[in-house]
């Protein structure tokens, strides 16, 4: 949907959703959705997991074993469903209108709707149930995994955070004695018997690394206030995207009347007698400059996507900061998701804890 198609309407337009299998919603007695509180409530705690870090896998198992049904009442929860509840608009209290549109009256045939006719953007057509800033973030975290291809399947907040430094693989949990009453799970390079050489790094046991990693976030809080200033700054550095958007809206422009001078000059060829090898140039000449410039608006927005995905990291982890408690520090996977980049395993048995503000803090194992 372009951006002259998405045209604002009041509560009035008809919203239809289709409530049998709409998580949220139900239909009021105006005719319009009004929330389901429970369901609602299923709803908030997708967003608030996929946000704490968690994958939708994890979301996805997580729910099958509260016994929450899905949608459709099964038992079972999939990860496209869970997809699918993160990026829908009407969560934000929203709709996009037209998504599909009938082909024949006749047989009543739909068709997804690729800009055959026209789509147009509700905002406030019903409550919400998503605040739309907390909608917004979730769409930027979701648009950036796909970009990094990123697929953690792990239930464990460990997953994909822990790299052995000999061969660059992800620690992966194994599980030792498994029939005996010595049952363990450890944590171990995942390339460590792959290689001509097996890996020097060290198996590690949960215990220890939270323990670790505890004893450097006390270190990295020494002097909180100080901290939670920096990343503040940093946070505002970041979220100020004003000359990516001058560049962008520059390339919009430049994409605007190259499209006008193409067509331009498709009809000119259509109507006048003008020679063809001239027109071939012109013609390839003005695709060129559009995908150059369309290649470099897609650019500046990925770019600005980074931007403003570190400064809701910085913005997280100063929150979580400031919310440790002054005494003992306790761990817990939103801790340790919101606040560790990664943590890096040496051959000497050191551990590297980088935080997601830069800062790097050494542990002995």
């Amino acid at each position: 949907m372009s951006h002259g198609d998405r045209e604002s309407a009041s509560r009035t337009e008809k919203v239809s959703l289709p409530y049998k299998s709409f998580l949220g919603y139900r239909k009021g007695a105006d005719g319009l959705p009004e929330i389901v509180p429970e369901e609602a409530e299923t709803v908030r705690l997708i967003y608030r997991l996929f946000i704490g870090g968690r994958t939708v896998n994890y979301i996805a198992n997580h729910l099958t074993q509260l016994g929450i049904p899905t949608p459709r009442g099964k038992a079972k929860w999939n990860t496209s469903t869970i997809e699918s509840i993160l990026t829908n608009e009407k969560y934000k209290g929203s709709a996009i209108l037209q998504k599909k549109f009938t082909v024949d009256f006749l047989s009543k045939k739909m068709k997804v709707n690729e800009g055959e006719v026209p789509q147009y953007y509700v905002e406030h057509s019903h409550p919400a149930i998503i605040d739309p800033e907390e909608w917004e973030r979730v769409q930027k975290e979701y648009q950036l995994r796909k970009s990094y291809g990123k697929h953690r399947n792990s239930l464990s907040p460990f997953s994909s955070k822990i790299i052995c430094r000999d061969c660059g693989s992800f620690y992966g949990a194994k599980v030792w004695h498994s029939t005996s009453k010595y049952r363990r799970t450890i944590w171990q390079c995942n390339g460590k018997f792959k290689g001509a050489e097996k890996c020097t790094t060290t198996h590690l046991y949960e215990e220890k690394i939270k323990e670790l990693f505890l004893s450097a976030v006390s270190k990295l809080t020494a002097n909180r206030q100080d901290l939670i200033d920096t990343c503040n700054r940093l946070k505002n550095e970041f979220a100020d995207t004003t000359l990516l958007d001058e560049q962008s809206s520059a390339l919009l422009d430049e994409t605007n009347l190259l499209t006008e001078m193409i067509k331009k000059l498709i009809e000119q060829n259509a109507s006048t007698a003008i020679d063809q090898e001239e027109y071939a140039r012109k013609y390839n000449n003005y695709a060129a400059r559009f995908e150059k410039a369309t290649a470099e608006y897609e650019k500046l927005q990925k770019q600005k996507l980074r931007r403003l995905h570190q400064s809701d990291i910085l913005e997280t982890f100063a929150f979580e900061i400031f919310c440790l408690p002054d005494l003992r520090i306790e761990f817990s996977d939103r801790l340790w998701l919101n606040l560790i980049a990664h943590a890096t395993v040496y051959g000497d048995e050191r551990i590297v804890f980088r935080f997601k503000n830069g800062v790097e803090i050494e542990g002995k194992l």
